[in-house]
C-alpha cells in the first residue's frame, strides 16, 4: 500500500544461523495495543537461527483511530481460504504472507474478556484452526503449560490459558491463521491475550513470552 495512507512497515529479523523462517503481525485490529507494541519490540530481537518477518502495525489507519476496525471493516474477516481476500490491505498483506513462505505465522491480538467465562470474549486463548494437527497440538499445549506454570499467578486462575479451535468460537470465517494453513500449509497461532483485570504491562509480558515461547519451539530462540 505504498503511498497511501495504510502504507505500513515490513521488517525483517535474521539469525546467525540458516532456520525457519516466521511472520509476526501485530495490529490487525487498531485498538489492541499490546499485539502491535509487541510486535513493534520483536524488529530489534536478536535470533540464533532462521528469519523473522514482523508487520507490527497492520492497519494503521484502525491503529490511528484506535479503532478495532478500519476502512474496509473487520481486517482479520478479509482472508477468505482458496479465495483472494476482500480489500486491497487484506490482498497486500497476503501477498508478503504467501511471498515469505513461512513455517509459522503468529497473531497478535487482545480481548476484553475470558474464554468460557464472559459470553462475548475469547481472551486468555491461543487460538489454532480445525486442521492443524498434532505438531500444532502439542506445540500449543507445551506453550500453553508453560505460561500457566510460570507466568499466570495461583490466585488468577480465571486467567489460565487454554487451547481453542477457531470452530469454538463464532470466529471462524476469513480469518488470516485458517488461510495461513488450508492455502500455503503452513502453522498459524492467533494469540489472544485479555486486558481483563490486567494492566498493559503485564499483557505485553504475557504476549511476548508466548511469541517467544511459540518461536523457540519451531526452531527460532530469542537470543536477545
Amino acid at each position: 500500500m505504498e503511498g497511501t495512507n495504510r502504507e505500513t512497515g515490513v521488517y525483517e529479523v535474521n539469525g546467525s544461523k540458516e532456520g525457519p523462517t516466521a511472520v509476526v503481525i501485530g495490529g490487525m485490529h487498531g485498538n489492541e495495543v499490546n499485539g502491535y507494541r509487541v510486535a513493534a519490540n520483536a524488529t530489534n530481537w536478536e535470533l540464533d537461527a532462521g528469519r523473522l518477518l514482523v508487520i507490527p502495525l497492520a492497519n494503521i489507519v484502525a491503529i490511528e483511530r484506535n479503532s478495532r476496525r478500519g476502512p474496509d471493516g473487520d481486517l482479520n474477516r478479509l482472508f477468505p481460504s482458496g479465495q483472494k481476500p476482500e480489500s486491497a490491505l487484506a490482498r497486500a498483506i497476503w501477498g508478503v504472507v504467501k511471498d515469505t513462505d513461512p513455517d509459522v505465522v503468529i497473531d497478535l491480538h487482545r480481548s476484553r474478556g475470558l474464554f468460557n467465562t464472559h459470553r462475548r470474549w475469547i481472551g486468555q486463548v491461543l487460538l489454532l484452526t480445525e486442521a492443524h494437527g498434532e505438531r500444532a497440538i502439542d506445540t500449543a499445549e507445551y506453550v500453553i503449560d508453560y505460561m500457566n506454570e510460570n507466568h499466570v499467578p495461583r490466585t488468577m486462575r480465571f486467567h489460565r490459558f487454554t487451547m481453542a479451535d477457531i470452530h469454538d468460537t463464532d470466529r471462524d470465517t476469513g480469518m488470516l491463521i485458517q488461510k495461513v494453513q488450508r492455502d500455503i500449509g503452513a502453522l498459524g497461532f492467533l494469540i489472544e491475550s485479555t486486558e481483563f483485570l490486567l494492566d498493559l504491562e503485564t499483557q505485553l509480558r504475557w504476549t511476548t513470552t508466548i511469541t517467544e515461547q511459540l518461536l523457540d519451539q519451531n526452531g527460532i530462540q530469542r537470543t536477545a
